[in-house]
């Protein structure tokens, strides 16, 4: 298992953004369907943050687990649920940095 996805999950048990910048290559994008505009390494990184930040102080609780990607045959990506609320975060990685994250509800 990749360990890159091993930290984005484990960020999002522990909140802790730093575990998914630290990956990030420069040229990163980031699209879901729940942000209206791509948004950039730089972008992403604020964002991350500032939801990691909402989801503590709301003390909530992310289910998250690594899945087989039924889409892309051998890939993995997270499986997220909040409550009712199920989304998966597919990653795209090249030479070792993530350069694509696309959050989606399949």
């Amino acid at each position: 298992m990749n360990s890159i996805l091993l930290d984005f999950c484990k960020a999002w048990q522990t909140f802790d953004a730093d575990l998914i910048i630290q990956h990030l290559d420069d040229g990163f994008v980031y699209d879901s369907q729940w942000v209206f505009e791509s948004l950039n390494r730089n972008q992403y990184a604020n964002y991350i943050r500032g939801k990691f930040q909402t989801l503590q102080n709301k003390n909530a609780t992310i289910d998250v687990s690594i899945v087989d990607d039924p889409y892309v045959p051998g890939n993995s990506m997270l499986k997220l649920i909040q409550g009712s609320n199920t989304c998966y975060y597919r990653v795209k990685i090249h030479k070792n940095k993530v350069i694509k994250g696309d959050l989606c509800m399949f």
